[in-house]
């Protein structure tokens, strides 16, 4: 199996558990503040990412000389987009901000070309990201009324989760161009470093502190926010950035859509229609476009 094969599935598995996180980030919401849910499950992904590295390596590598890199990472990467959504997903849909996160590839191409010697802006690139984001605008069609509504209703919470995502794509480039270490270190530093800026804002937000515990299915869903959505999905996330690059990850957020129709279906028994299988064919054939002749000569744009 080659490592592009590899990081094809990995990045399934990236998208689904972010995918996942956007509804059981709205589920805890209901009980939590931004703020709380944030430092809970940064802490929780920090405490499970540092046990991994002593189990695996039997040693933590990670250098105060590279706390810029770090601190870059957590703010512009972790805690920022991450307080964002968080905010933005209180007062509009957790499916609508699945969506919103699919403006993350095209800024993610712009940039690359940008500021990336080895990921060129090309017109087959470009061509098939647009077709893929298509597939996204099919997606949501039946409920276009829902939705405009919600855009309406909810234009400062959209703006919050796109600007997650735009940061999401900063961060994507910053790491991929400034590689300091193997993708476990990587993400328990970046993590880490999330969990400590997050304490030390909690304890001049006194008022952000939960009131209650909430109940145990609340619980639960931050104990998995924090395990799979931020531990497991962090080192998952820096594997592919240090092997295929920042526009080859921002894929995930044309999946992203897909996967909570998916856990929809499966756990909320919603009804699958053609717009369905048609806006999921359209976003693969769009990737495929994207992807094709990756090795090959390029024209750019």
């Amino acid at each position: 199996m080659t490592s592009y094969t590899i990081n094809w599935i990995l990045l399934l598995l990236l998208s689904a558990l972010w995918g996942g996180a956007f509804t059981l980030n709205k589920y805890a919401l209901e009980v939590y503040s931004p703020e709380t849910l944030v430092s809970a499950r940064l802490l929780i992904g920090s405490v499970i990412l540092i046990l991994c590295v002593l189990l695996i390596t039997k040693k933590l590598q990670i250098r105060l000389s590279d706390w810029r890199y770090y601190l870059f990472m957590s703010l512009v990467g972790i805690v920022a987009p991450f307080l964002l959504i968080s905010y933005g997903q209180i007062g509009i849909d957790s499916s609508l901000a699945g969506i919103l996160m699919s403006t993350m590839p095209i800024s993610t191409l712009l940039l690359s070309h940008i500021f990336l010697k080895d990921e060129f802006l090309t017109k087959q690139k470009l061509f098939g990201f647009l077709i893929a984001f298509t597939g996204v605008i099919i997606l949501i069609m039946p409920g276009k009324t829902s939705l405009q509504n919600s855009l309406i209703d909810g234009l400062q919470s959209e703006l919050m989760v796109i600007s997650g995502a735009v940061l999401y794509s900063f961060a994507a480039i910053f790491g991929k161009r400034f590689k300091i270490t193997d993708p476990l270190n990587a993400s328990t530093g970046t993590i880490l470093y999330s969990a400590i800026i997050m304490m030390i804002y909690m304890l001049f937000q006194s008022e952000s502190l939960p009131e209650k515990m909430g109940d145990i299915n609340h619980i639960i869903a931050v104990l998995i926010l924090g395990i799979f959505c931020t531990a497991i999905a962090t080192i998952i996330y820096f594997q592919i950035l240090q092997t295929s690059g920042a526009t080859f990850i921002s894929i995930m957020n044309y999946l992203i859509p897909v996967w909570a129709i998916i856990f929809g279906v499966i756990f909320f028994a919603e009804q699958v229609t053609s717009n369905y299988i048609i806006g999921l064919i359209v976003i693969i054939l769009g990737i495929q476009l994207s992807q094709t002749n990756q090795k090959q000569g390029r024209t750019t744009l």
